[in-house]
């Protein structure tokens, strides 16, 4: 950890001129003093006086250097009573020069060599270094054994260049190895490294993006970005659509503001939402994978079938964006209207308490085709339960713009975090047994089942005859915790709006 531009004893020798300067240390007296006191608490001291004051401070500072803490134990003798002076913090910024500030402490450093000499797999310690360093250390052996080695890539790594909002190389470095290791060891270097990023003011997103970036890396799962898309148009202007996009990043927030804009017709919105998701793509690279977009609509638009706007990644054939990613519409009713919260939080909380909760009664209810339910009488039987989770809707009650009279806008209001609806009328024969088939299982996973579908081929029923092919006329409304929070930090407190798609 030595200066890139001047060697040790030259740094040594600037040191002696500027104690040399300093007044009431110009006479052998307190050089004297101060060199008996390192001689009885360090150890010895063997040098020659010449005579000459800088000289002889020269060799007395390398006499001390060569003993640990020997030059620190040195100047604090020598400076006591005089730390508050100009010159003599030119000294300690000298000192600082010599022995720069250890970024780890003691402990710190000897429990990330245990945790390195531990290690059952993975790259060598050298390759993955070279990541962050543009040399290893002598004797840099590719793969680094010893612990005088590790220690010395530990030091080099320490002094690695930090670039603005990017974690610590040394914690990266220590994400790196801990991805490939067994889930024990794993676990005790992501808690060195969560210890360390918090002592030494290294921001949590941006650690929490290093492990991403190094899960991504190694194909292991990671918790995915959101995009969350805004659509809104009013009842003067039905055909009018004003869109905005935020991507939401894991323990990031939201991110600037990437789209804000009008369109005039259906193709212009899903040519807007295409280039969102390609904006998006590229932004994110290769931690787009397990993207989820998520579209916070009024009610008016809330059967709008957004999963089958068709995206064009760059170089591959354009499909519907529900065959790529998870699709969830989110109420933007709901977020809106703060006091219906309560009534969803309990719901969820139902859910969290019952993790095998299953796609069956009492957690679903199904509405048959053709059915409407009453609202007061929805209303009446709903607002004081924690059950059902889930509305199954064979065929979407009309909205006629009275929200009074409608059925839906109830289930919004008393807390029912699923909603299921088959978009298309007709043909809903064979609905029910065809959607138990795909949807049947954990109520929790229900976003990735509804996904599968969307990126399959259709029923079997499905074809030119015209009837009902599942995987392109599903909506999921799905409201949860983290969709009220992402929406919540994007948007704030959300413009009013209605309309018709």
């Amino acid at each position: 950890m030595n200066d890139d531009v001047m060697q040790r004893p030259e740094l040594l020798w600037e040191m002696a001129g500027l104690i040399a300067r300093i007044p009431g240390l110009s006479h052998q007296l307190p050089l004297r003093r101060a060199a008996e006191a390192v001689t009885e608490r360090v150890g010895p001291l063997d040098v020659v006086h010449s005579g000459i004051l800088r000289e002889d401070l020269y060799a007395t500072l390398r006499a001390c250097d060569a003993y640990p803490n020997g030059l620190r134990f040195y100047l604090d003798t020598l400076g006591s009573g005089r730390t508050g002076t100009l010159a003599w913090a030119a000294v300690e910024q000298m000192y600082l020069r010599l022995h720069p500030a250890r970024l780890l402490t003691p402990t710190e450093h000897d429990e990330l060599c245990a945790l390195l000499a531990s290690r059952t797999s993975g790259a060598p310690l050298g390759l993955l270094a070279l990541r962050y360093l543009s040399s290893l250390p002598p004797p840099g052996t590719g793969d680094i054994t010893g612990r005088d080695e590790v220690a010395g890539l530990l030091d080099a790594l320490e002094d690695a260049l930090v670039l603005p909002d990017e974690a610590h190389p040394l914690l990266s470095f220590a994400e790196a190895v801990a991805v490939h290791q067994h889930p024990s060891l794993e676990r005790r270097l992501r808690a060195w490294s969560d210890r360390v990023a918090q002592r030494i003011g290294c921001p949590r997103d941006a650690l929490l993006r290093v492990r991403a970036h190094e899960a991504a890396r190694s194909g292991r799962p990671f918790e995915p970005s959101r995009l969350l898309v805004e659509i809104v148009a009013h009842p003067a202007a039905p055909s009018e659509y004003h869109v905005r996009g935020w991507l939401l990043a894991p323990a990031d927030g939201p991110r600037s503001l990437i789209a804000d804009c009008r369109v005039t017709s259906r193709p212009a919105l899903e040519e807007t939402v295409a280039r969102l998701h390609q904006a998006v793509l590229d932004r994110l690279g290769e931690l787009s994978a397990g993207l989820k977009v998520e579209f916070l609509l009024p009610r008016a638009l809330l059967w709008l079938d957004v999963d089958q706007f068709m995206i064009r990644p760059a170089g591959s054939v354009a499909r519907p964006i529900g065959a790529d990613h998870t699709v969830l519409v989110r109420s933007r009713d709901r977020f809106r209207n703060r006091h219906w919260w309560p009534a969803l939080h309990r719901r969820l909380a139902w859910l969290e308490s019952n993790p095998d909760g299953a796609f069956d009664a009492p957690a679903v209810q199904y509405v048959a085709a053709g059915v409407a339910p009453a609202p007061y009488d929805l209303l009446r039987q709903l607002r004081e339960g924690e059950t059902p989770f889930c509305y199954v809707l064979l065929e979407p009650p009309p909205y006629d713009g009275d929200l009074s009279t409608d059925p839906v806008y109830v289930l919004l209001e008393v807390g029912i975090p699923a909603i299921v609806a088959l978009r298309r009328s007709g043909h809903h024969a064979d609905a029910r047994p065809e959607l138990w088939k795909v949807l049947a299982g954990r109520l929790d996973a229900l976003p990735d089942r509804v996904r599968h579908l969307r990126g399959g081929v259709g029923t079997a029923g499905g074809g030119p005859s015209g009837t009902l092919d599942l995987h392109r006329h599903v909506t999921l409304v799905w409201d949860s915790q983290d969709g009220l929070e992402g929406a919540e930090a994007a948007l704030g407190h959300p413009r009013t709006g209605g309309g018709h798609p």
